[in-house]
């Protein structure tokens, strides 16, 4: 849903710079580096490098943000190897590398999981004396989860709060879903509870994320701690007028049924997040449940997980229109 509405963005974008260029107005690099945003949050680095081209041949200033834009478009893409390359020509041109440049490469590492050149990079931060911002660390934190190594990933959160950096939604949400990744849906719960404390609202991708892990556990391991949890989390989604989409609800229910029969308190509960249609569905949920190999797994970036990949990246479009 929200890549295709920045599709549309990008689109309306592309269109006004065609009326510019039948107006015989001439775009500066300014124009094409806001188009490069956006194909770069796409993470269409054929299109980006092709505007960036654009402000070359033109003859335009190739600065900062430029980069920033083709940067964000390789690393958002995968193509590690060609941000590298970018970051030499920045290099040669003598283009300093600042905190949103940082952001953006230790961003493109963690998507990969890729800790180890993560870390390496937060030390060359320190070492140029460049500060690091709560994107910086939600980004290396995500690096630490996926690699699966959480105690770094608490040693980054005690270093923020020596630097009096204070965890936001994204940090938290990004620690919930590394515990469950951890199988330690407990830890997750903790820091679900930490956030609270410390005033700030949970969202969808949290309770979404916390969810999953704790069913997941509770369909294994029949803890009194996991089960109240579930409880409590169902009532706040209830009181947040919280609903999950059907996707989220059939993976649900398939753990339900290895906890409990249909019609238990916990199944009782936990439909009443499900989306209104759930009803008409349930007959075919059962239907396609009932093999007894079936797998229930919290694991690996599938469907179920889609809502916090898509809000889990660091690096806020909005850094862009609020510097320039």
């Amino acid at each position: 849903m929200f890549a295709s509405r920045l599709v549309v963005v990008v689109e309306k974008a592309v269109q006004i710079l065609d009326d510019m260029l039948r107006a015989s107005i001439s775009p500066n690099e300014y124009t094409y580096t806001t188009i490069m945003h956006g194909y770069a949050s796409l993470g269409d680095i054929g299109k980006a490098c092709e505007y960036f081209s654009k402000v070359k041949n033109e003859g335009l200033e190739l600065d900062i943000y430029t980069y920033e834009a083709l940067l964000k478009a390789c690393c958002k893409s995968g193509r590690m190897q060609s941000a590298l390359t970018v970051i030499k020509e920045m290099t040669a041109k003598s283009i300093p590398r600042n905190t949103f440049v940082y952001n953006i490469l230790i961003d493109g590492w963690a998507r990969r999981g890729d800790v180890w050149e993560a870390a390496d990079l937060m030390q060359q931060m320190r070492q140029e004396g460049v500060q690091p911002d709560i994107h910086t660390y939600t980004s290396f934190i995500n690096a630490c989860c996926k690699a699966g190594d959480m105690q770094r990933a608490m040693k980054a959160i005690e270093e923020m709060e020596t630097v009096g950096i204070k965890p936001n939604v994204k940090t938290y949400t990004t620690l919930i879903h590394g515990w469950a990744r951890a199988s330690l849906p407990e830890k997750g719960l903790s820091f679900f509870e930490q956030m609270k404390q410390s005033g700030l609202k949970p969202d969808k991708a949290v309770y979404h994320c916390l969810m999953t892990s704790l069913l997941s556990r509770a369909a294994v391991a029949d803890q009194d701690y996991i089960i109240m949890g579930i409880q409590r989390v169902c009532e706040e989604m209830v009181e947040s007028g919280l609903t999950v989409d059907m996707g989220t609800a059939v993976h649900w229910s398939k753990c339900l049924r290895k906890i409990e029969r249909t019609g238990g308190y916990l199944t009782n509960a936990l439909q009443r997040t499900f989306p209104p249609d759930w009803s008409s569905h349930r007959t075919v949920n059962a239907a396609s449940s009932d093999n007894e190999n079936e797998e229930v797994s919290d694991n690996g970036d599938d469907e179920r997980n889609s809502l916090y990949e898509i809000e889990s990246d660091a690096n806020d479009d909005s850094d862009f229109y609020r510097r320039r």
